[in-house]
């Protein structure tokens, strides 16, 4: 009996990742309005109930994949913030982002109105920034901060995605935070 549970965990497993798989691979050639269940079928060598099975329509593997990848995203820089901001930090953080470049890339060209992985990534960076911004007073608004912060590293995650990690552009990241906290802000005494 076990055994055929795990059969069909792997099943399951293995289902999913071919249809995400397709779906990626699609989003890459064409619009996503073009794209039917048809073709992530097709793609994915699956049948339709195979498909439905597992996701209602396009747009609930749409949003699956965007908190998937949005979750890769709050647990590394959960694991990473604990320490402080550093280059490591940021270097670790694009190679753990790495190992989905193709995902990560092809669901940040899609935008909709309630989906979008840029969305959730900004408000993940916001949400760890936040955190760590509790240990300054600041003399221009936080929210300014939050918001140039996740800005300025979305941009470092796409061009590390795109072009491949430099420390370089980590030490600049680093840097321009050490330059908002040292010029525009106090240190909170505990």
């Amino acid at each position: 009996m076990e055994d055929i549970m795990n059969t069909n965990d792997l099943r399951a497993i293995k289902s999913k990742r071919d249809i995400e798989t397709a779906f990626i691979n699609l989003i890459t050639q064409k619009d996503f309005d073009k794209i039917t269940i048809k073709d992530i079928c097709s793609e994915a060598l699956i049948g339709r109930s195979t498909f439905y099975r597992y996701y209602e329509d396009k747009y609930d593997l749409l949003n699956k994949l965007i908190l998937k990848y949005s979750q890769i995203l709050d647990d590394l820089l959960a694991q990473r913030m604990k320490h402080s901001i550093n280059n490591d930090l940021l270097s670790e953080l694009y190679t753990g982002l790495n190992k989905h470049k193709d995902a990560i890339l092809s669901l940040l060209k899609l935008s909709f109105h309630e989906s979008s992985l840029e969305i959730n990534f900004k408000k993940i960076l916001i949400k760890h920034m936040t955190n760590y911004l509790h240990n300054f007073n600041f003399k221009i608004p936080e929210l300014y901060i939050q918001q140039l912060y996740a800005a300025n590293v979305m941009t470092a995650i796409i061009w590390s995605l795109k072009y491949g990690a430099d420390p370089q552009i980590a030490h600049m990241m680093n840097d321009i935070f050490q330059h908002l906290t040292k010029n525009y802000a106090t240190k909170v005494v505990k």
